[in-house]
């Protein structure tokens, strides 16, 4: 009997070596490969079954199939060699899952938006590899698109079919130009508000446990703000990451988290921009289905909810590839598709051109990209969408102490600028705009603690401050419904104005 157990207890360790592997005492050794931090893989178009254990014949276990998972952060941090080809142990959204077959992965592809429309400017030069959703390997891992191919890094002026590739990879954009004109502002500017000063830089606050005190875990109860007949009640605490966590992943690509910038509401579908850092202009962008999502709490917990919760919020959350954001705060949306003002906010004002991104609801990718400029003094750092063909850009004219409202006309691949209003005044004079919206035919602009109702043409309406020392991180408006995100932990709030 000692010796009997002497073999279990080899066996035993061997499998943890191998890191749960399952390895058999008669089929031959699976031949595994592990990576210190997490890769990236990008999900295909296939369903496949996803297993608990594999050996060097093959898996074993089916539990689950990808068609829950295929549109989540995935990741791996090693893949078995087997008789049935290689199977890599996947999580998704952070969470461990299982074993799933290579095949289910994207292999040596690169995805590119279909076509791009660029406005003439001799004063930008459009960088190609913005229009990269993802390259993968022969393995379809995630690849940083810096190590692509292209046949034109930069276009400015002129007509042109851009090529990628990396590898067996392959894939080519055309690139329209167009005319543009430079807007005139004409406005008057209405009488402002009366300046006042906010807290500046990052926030001073948090929700309850966000902090160390209390070790930054999961908020249990909601919110209530008041301000001046505006209520903001707590709609959704959302996950601290959407992937692994700090340090954890290898590449640029695998971290979801943790600074949200901009947020957008259309129907039961919110989306809000994830970044690492607050000097990145590449980021993820997050999708949640609030009609499948009714708690205000759970979605924190994706790694320790049950595995039903799990595999249910898991087709309700989706997450975009590493994509170009720029700031990432001035976001829109329709029922089908996505829109993304990629701005640099480091950029004060000046003749460049700006990026406008459209990606699809159903698959979180880059569908189509134009550029535009209002005019060569007129960069514009916050916006908001109200339909595919309508997007409303704020604009602060230091020089002549107002906020300038531009409605942006789309026609066919040509986007034209008027001045529809102007409202004097610096609002808030110690601290950026935060978030900018439109609803119920009114303007909203947000800043630290403070946000700013003006009609149209600019006329002032209400002022409405929060005492809660966390920062607005994106506001959206659909109908008189009126969303505003906090940061820390980042909280989507809900008021009817």
């Amino acid at each position: 009997m000692k010796g009997k157990n002497s073999f279990k207890v080899v066996m035993a360790t061997a499998a943890l070596l191998m890191g749960s592997v399952l390895v058999s005492t008669t089929a031959k050794p699976a031949s595994a490969k592990s990576f210190s931090k997490a890769v990236t893989k990008i999900a295909g178009n296939g369903n496949y079954a996803i297993y608990h254990n594999v050996s060097g014949s093959g898996p074993s276990g089916k539990f689950t199939s990808t068609k829950y998972f295929k549109h989540g952060q995935i990741q791996s941090k090693r893949y078995v060699s087997t008789k049935k080809g290689n199977f890599w142990d996947i999580y998704v959204d952070g969470r461990h899952v299982g074993w799933v077959s290579q095949n289910f992965f994207a292999r040596n592809k690169i995805s590119v938006a279909k076509d791009v429309s660029l406005v003439k400017n001799s004063s930008y030069a459009f960088p190609t590899r913005d229009a990269i959703n993802y390259v993968t390997n022969s393995q379809g891992t995630a690849v940083n698109p810096s190590k692509v191919h292209v046949s034109q890094a930069h276009v400015s002026t002129a007509a042109t079919t851009v090529k990628y590739s990396y590898g067996k990879a392959k894939a080519s954009m055309d690139i329209k130009v167009y005319d543009g004109q430079d807007a005139t502002a004409d406005k008057k500017a209405e009488t402002g508000f009366k300046s006042t000063t906010t807290w500046n830089g990052g926030s001073k606050g948090s929700s309850r446990n966000w902090n160390r005190a209390h070790g930054y875990r999961s908020e249990t109860s909601g919110n209530t703000f008041k301000s001046n007949g505006l209520t903001l009640r707590t709609r959704l605490f959302q996950p601290r990451f959407v992937s692994l966590g700090y340090g954890q992943a290898g590449d640029k690509m695998g971290q979801v988290g943790v600074i949200p910038e901009g947020i957008t509401v259309n129907g039961n579908d919110f989306v809000t921009s994830m970044f690492t850092s607050s000097s990145s202009q590449f980021g993820h962008l997050v999708s949640y289905n609030l009609n499948a999502i009714k708690s205000k709490t759970a979605a924190q917990n994706l790694t320790t909810m049950s595995w039903n919760s799990f595999k249910s919020y898991a087709q309700n959350i989706k997450v975009s590839p590493y994509i170009k954001l720029g700031h990432g705060q001035s976001l829109g949306s329709t029922s089908s598709s996505i829109y993304v003002m990629a701005n640099d906010n480091n950029y004060n004002n000046g003749p460049k051109s700006e990026e406008i991104f459209q990606i699809s609801k159903s698959d979180m990718k880059i569908k189509k990209i134009w550029t535009f400029r209002i005019a060569s003094n007129r960069y514009i750092h916050n916006a908001t969408f109200v339909g595919d063909n309508t997007m409303y850009a704020l604009f602060h004219n230091g020089g002549y102490n107002c906020y300038e409202y531009w409605k942006l006309t789309r026609d066919g691949d040509e986007w034209t600028a008027e001045e529809v209003g102007a409202t004097k005044g610096r609002f808030i004079s110690n601290s950026p705009v935060q978030g900018f919206a439109y609803a119920d035919g009114d303007f909203f602009i947000g800043f630290n603690d403070h946000i700013f109702r003006v009609n149209e043409n600019g006329k002032t309406k209400k002022h409405y401050c929060f005492h809660t020392r966390r920062e607005i991180e994106g506001m959206s408006g659909t109908g008189s419904n009126l969303y505003v995100q906090f940061a820390q932990r980042a909280e989507l709030t809900k008021g009817r104005i």
